[in-house]
């Protein structure tokens, strides 16, 4: 980094124009191919880590040992993250749906995929017609010796306004007799419930823009969606093949003009501080600044943090 910021001539007699040249160069340089193959390097990495999913039938069980069913298990049903993410264990697990129901990402997380101060959106259900609408997702049967274990694991993990609601599970693709499980919804009651408020281009916009400590929103939209294709390839569901397409749309079109305007603003920053410095120790000081912009890149809701700066500056 040295080297390369030692090739500029710099002065406190640079004017603006100038000054963003160099940033823009600096920019070019060091930041936009960093920025860019990140984020192909995650969606690469989730579309590989998920094709585990294809071998979903010849891994019921994810116990070193084999248990035992009985009458007193309990089966969960998972709809979101939990089709994707089950961190407890089970002993058994079936693809299929409920029905009755209708999938949305109508409901804030303040403590996954976003933070109260930025909240991101994750999936509830809405009670819809009980012969036309399906809800596909993944049910895990929980051993009797461990289903205290699990559920109070889980009553935590859903506490941002998830309680539990028992209902009928069907197996998919082939029926079955139905299977009693037990499943996490948000009601329209809690306090995190966002509604369609802003409709869906809207709600794209807030899971394009929005990080918490499980991740980008835009993971947890993606993981649902590929999870959906590979396990439930005949199964529609427009509102999340609509919000897949239009946050990919953000991140192929809008994403690489905002990335560069903030990040290039943050340079200009740097560089007008830095040559208020000793001449002598300019160089050194704008490299050293520019490597720790460099590091703020593996910190967890980076992107989306100058996203949202970016959104925020337009708008005023």
């Amino acid at each position: 980094m040295l080297r390369f910021v030692q090739s500029f001539r710099l002065g406190n007699s640079l004017t603006a124009p100038e000054l963003s040249v160099v940033a823009a160069e600096i920019y070019r340089h060091c930041f936009a191919e960093l920025a860019a193959s990140e984020e192909k390097q995650r969606m690469n990495g989730a579309e590989q880590s998920l094709k585990l999913l294809q071998s979903f039938d010849a891994q019921k069980s994810n116990q070193s040992e084999w248990i035992a069913p009985t009458a007193d298990d309990v089966w969960i049903f998972g709809y979101g993250s939990l089709v994707w993410k089950a961190d407890f264990p089970y002993i058994d697990r079936r693809r299929g749906f409920v029905r009755g129901y209708k999938r949305r990402f109508y409901q804030h997380s303040i403590d996954h995929r976003g933070i109260p101060e930025k909240p991101g959106r994750v999936v509830t259900l809405l009670p819809g017609d009980i012969d036309a609408d399906r809800v596909y997702g993944v049910a895990y049967r929980i051993a009797a010796m461990q289903k205290s274990q699990v559920l109070d694991h889980l009553d935590y993990r859903e506490k941002n306004g998830y309680d539990r609601v028992n209902l009928e599970f069907h197996e998919y693709p082939t029926a079955t007799i139905p299977i009693q499980v037990i499943m996490y919804m948000a009601s329209q009651a809690n306090d995190s419930y966002a509604g369609d408020v802003w409709q869906v281009q809207s709600i794209a916009r807030q899971i394009f823009t929005s990080a918490g400590p499980s991740g980008p929103n835009r993971e947890y939209l993606f993981n649902l969606s590929i999870a959906m294709r590979q396990l439930f390839p005949d199964a529609v569901d427009e509102h999340l093949t609509e919000l897949v397409d239009c946050v990919q749309r953000h991140i192929e079109h809008d994403e690489p003009t905002l990335l560069e305007r903030a990040l290039s603003a943050e340079i200009t920053s740097i560089l007008n501080e830095c040559l208020g410095c000793d001449p002598t120790q300019q160089h050194v000081e704008i490299a050293q600044r520019l490597e720790a912009l460099r590091g703020c890149f593996e910190r967890p809701g980076w992107r989306e943090m100058y996203l949202q700066r970016e959104l925020q500056l337009e708008s005023s």
